[in-house]
């Protein structure tokens, strides 16, 4: 965004802990497990439940193993000895390591991914109990999943987000991390692809920090061409984050970190299972009534998925005859190369491309949107990234009641989706509307 930014599961088995390094753990663990700081919870196949208390002068952290949930990569006892590692996996990611204790694995950057259970949260500091399980107010565990491979999302818990990584437990095979103090910013998304492989973050960002947010994230929303109002999800943009599952909805505060009036958005993230599992659901609702100004620009971007440039800087498109695909550069377009609907483009979805790899994020519009939209195809560079995006096109007088666009991010790769299929402009099965 080259603009100046005005101070942008299971039901019943997912703990949210918020304390240190939050974030909504999975993966099951231990309720008997190692004590002393440093130690871990390992997980066994459970469902979900707090983790125990950590023992004060605790001795000798016994093994993990039995069902349930306990505190991911938490804060451990004091002088306790070798907490031990659970059956199949370590405690979750970006948990501090204590003091005094020997051999623990908490507190790690990027715990390994469970095999088999629902998310934990941290216990309770206990005092003078041998052996305490995982330790006060648990960080941000990793995602749970029959079919995930070792290795939790890259950053799992790492700067303090909310990591609500579900998808294990949801059937999804996405992970998604939002920002705790604005949730809109999408701090880390990954797909596991068809080879059962994590793919690094594609949530870029950068430039300059306003209050909290870079200049630049995955997830904003503001007015194109770029420099055009309104600026509605930016840096310094506050919101809440409500539900921690296969759904969640985030709403905007009254007002930004400046104390700037901010206009209602409610976004809602929705991660599917089965045949979709590659695929997440966004609606996003804009809250403009009768006293809505007509803006200077062509319209709004409703949402930015920012990509790396690097990675994804190729981006196709179908025809309307719905029988090919044009090309676009990203690294080409320094502002708004728009594409309106018409011969060259269905107004249906694009796709940014790895040419090399084959890796694709899809962006889909919903078949229930029938308002006019444009294609932007642009990168910023503070982000080094590719921000094509759709575009809402304003009405003659303006937006005058609320608007609501609902649009899906479906990751494929030439596996799932063969070559041959993208150059013929059509979907694969497990995004096609």
């Amino acid at each position: 965004m080259k603009t100046t930014n005005r101070m942008l599961l299971v039901a019943g088995a997912l703990v949210c802990a918020t304390a240190v390094s939050p974030g909504c753990g999975s993966g099951g663990g231990s309720q008997t497990g190692g004590a002393g700081h440093g130690g871990n919870a390992g997980h066994g196949a459970g469902a979900s439940g707090t983790g125990g208390t950590a023992g004060h002068a605790g001795s000798g952290g016994g093994a993990a193993g039995t069902p349930g949930v306990a505190g991911a990569g938490g804060m451990a006892g004091h002088a306790g000895s070798g907490g031990g590692a659970g059956a199949a996996g370590v405690a979750g990611a970006g948990g501090m390591a204590g003091s005094g204790g020997a051999g623990g694995k908490a507190g790690a950057a990027g715990g390994a991914a469970g095999k088999a259970g629902a998310a934990g949260g941290g216990g309770a500091a206990g005092t003078a109990g041998a052996g305490g399980a995982a330790g006060s107010a648990g960080g941000a565990g990793s995602r749970s999943d029959g079919g995930a491979p070792d290795g939790g999302p890259s950053d799992a818990g790492g700067d303090g987000a909310l990591a609500c990584t579900d998808g294990g437990a949801a059937g999804s095979r996405v992970y998604l991390q939002l920002d705790p103090t604005d949730p809109e910013r999408v701090t880390n998304l990954q797909w596991l692809n068809s080879a059962s492989t994590l793919t690094p973050n594609l949530a870029a960002s950068g430039g300059p920090l306003h209050c909290t947010d870079p200049q630049e994230f995955f997830g904003q929303a503001y007015g194109a061409p770029e420099g055009a109002d309104p600026l509605l999800v930016i840096g310094g943009h506050l919101a809440t984050l409500a539900g921690c599952g296969p759904q969640q909805t985030i709403t905007a505060a009254a007002s930004d970190c400046a104390q700037t009036a901010q206009l209602p958005v409610t976004t809602t993230y929705q991660l599917q299972a089965g045949a979709r599992a590659s695929l997440l659901r966004i609606a996003r609702t804009f809250g403009f009534d009768a006293s809505t100004p007509v803006y200077s620009g062509v319209g709004i971007r409703p949402y930015v998925p920012r990509v790396p440039l690097q990675l994804l800087g190729t981006v196709i498109y179908p025809n309307q005859a719905g029988t090919g695909v044009t090309s676009a550069d990203a690294s080409a377009c320094s502002a708004d190369c728009f594409v309106s609907t018409g011969a060259t483009w269905n107004g249906r979805w694009f796709a940014d491309v790895d040419p090399t790899s084959g890796l694709a994020l899809i962006v889909l519009r919903d078949p229930s949107m029938t308002s006019p939209v444009q294609l932007t195809v642009n990168n910023d560079g503070f982000s080094s990234s590719n921000l094509a995006s759709f575009v809402l096109v304003q009405p003659t007088n303006g937006w005058k009641a609320p608007v609501t666009e609902i649009e899906s991010l479906c990751f494929a790769d030439l596996t799932s989706w063969p070559q041959s299929q993208r150059d013929a402009g059509v979907l694969p099965d497990s995004c096609a509307p």
